[in-house]
């Protein structure tokens, strides 16, 4: 079962390898985004996919097709801003690291300035306020009635949102990167009762967001001026600036380090069973599109039989009566396939197209089209090429 293995050279070791360390990436995305079930149903769709490939249920292979093209799109749409995201910081990790963290610095300094700005503004002139965050997972599934901004991060527009006169200050406003997304937001409500014990809707809304998501929900009291902060569900109270701005940079290295995937030590010691599963796909993936691939030559022992479309014939003795076809086709097309499966059928059209070698006996060449069979081969040789015939006229039949 396993005789495919001394097959396995360094090349393709490398290979099996790679296609492993991506499968661990994109796993590790689906979980970050809270959608591991969706990894794992395409997993289990694909491999019924290759088990149907591998039955010839050639219906059934077309159908699951077009089911994974619909399903590509709809991953794409349903997920664009973690795609898109994910580019991101590729491009960031393949600059140097100095110059990275260089870069980062940079990228979330001003922002952190900004927030703190506006929530200590805020905080000062007892102002109320949801300042969301946004992590790695989508926000759009878990808050209503959000009305569409896309406008560029800044201590006044933040201040002017949150401004009593607006019509929208009484919702959350939704911060991604460098760009406030959207305002007047409605979060999930909690139901943590001992964390929002004399706490108001703010504070549930912002703690039933995190609880559900990784946002950072910054929250400013209108009673009593404090900035609390939720995050993974707990509750942070911020006492000064130097505070507020470590607990948002912290948030935002998270965001963009990938230390936790690509240090050695986590690489090797975290999520072992799901790195041995994506370590074993990756063998069965090369298994059956590579190795399995791989153009091979097979015998079949098979009768050859006979048909005539001439009633003036009568065909008294065929020989020899077992013939030898050799075929060729990727490997796996073989799995299923013997010699009941393939059939020799000569056809006798007219005595006039055989070549007659003694009385009563003709020779006749067999061809391709004489062979029937189960799949896509090709056909390499056939043994003997020819077959010899005894035929008598049928007297009076016309």
């Amino acid at each position: 079962m396993f005789d495919f293995l001394k097959d396995i050279n360094i090349i393709d070791a490398i290979d099996i390898l790679t296609v492993s360390f991506l499968l661990y990436l994109i796993f590790l995305w689906f979980k970050r985004t809270k959608s591991v079930f969706i990894f794992v149903g395409i997993v289990i769709s694909s491999i019924a996919y290759l088990v149907v490939r591998v039955l010839g249920l050639r219906l059934a292979a077309t159908l699951m097709q077009g089911f994974f093209a619909v399903i590509l799109i709809a991953i794409v749409v349903i997920f664009q801003e973690e795609i898109r995201r994910l580019f991101e910081q590729v491009a960031l990790f393949s600059l140097a690291p100095k110059l990275r963290k260089t870069k980062m610095n940079q990228y979330y300094q001003s922002r952190i300035d900004v927030l703190t700005d506006a929530a200590f503004f805020l905080a000062k002139k007892h102002i109320g306020a949801i300042v969301v965050l946004k992590g790695k997972d989508t926000l759009l599934r878990n808050t209503q009635h959000g009305i569409t901004l896309n406008g560029k991060l800044s201590a006044p527009l933040l201040k002017s949102i949150f401004d009593t006169h607006s019509d929208g200050h009484d919702g959350a406003v939704i911060i991604e990167d460098n760009t406030v997304l959207q305002f007047a937001c409605h979060l999930p409500l909690s139901k943590d009762i001992s964390q929002l014990r004399d706490k108001g809707t703010r504070h549930a809304a912002a703690l039933g967001l995190s609880e559900v998501t990784d946002a950072l929900c910054v929250v400013i009291s209108e009673t009593t001026g404090e900035i609390s902060i939720y995050q993974n569900g707990k509750l942070s109270m911020i006492k000064d600036r130097k505070a507020f701005q470590e607990l948002i940079e912290r948030f935002y290295k998270s965001l963009g380090n990938a230390q936790e995937i690509y240090s050695n030590r986590n690489f090797i010691t975290a999520n072992f069973k799901q790195k041995f599963i994506v370590v074993l796909l990756s063998m069965f993936l090369w298994w059956f599109f590579v190795h399995e691939s791989v153009v091979v030559y097979k015998s079949f022992d098979v009768p050859i039989e006979h048909i005539s479309l001439d009633r003036n014939l009568n065909i008294a003795e065929l020989t020899p009566q077992q013939g030898k076809i050799v075929l060729c086709a990727p490997r796996r097309n073989f799995y299923f396939v013997n010699n009941r499966d393939i059939e020799v059928l000569v056809k006798i059209i007219n005595i006039d197209d055989l070549n007659k070698a003694e009385d009563g006996s003709y020779n006749l060449i067999i061809t391709a089209s004489d062979v029937t069979l189960p799949g896509t081969y090709s056909i390499v040789n056939i043994f003997p090429r020819g077959v010899n015939l005894k035929i008598k006229k049928t007297e009076g039949v016309k």
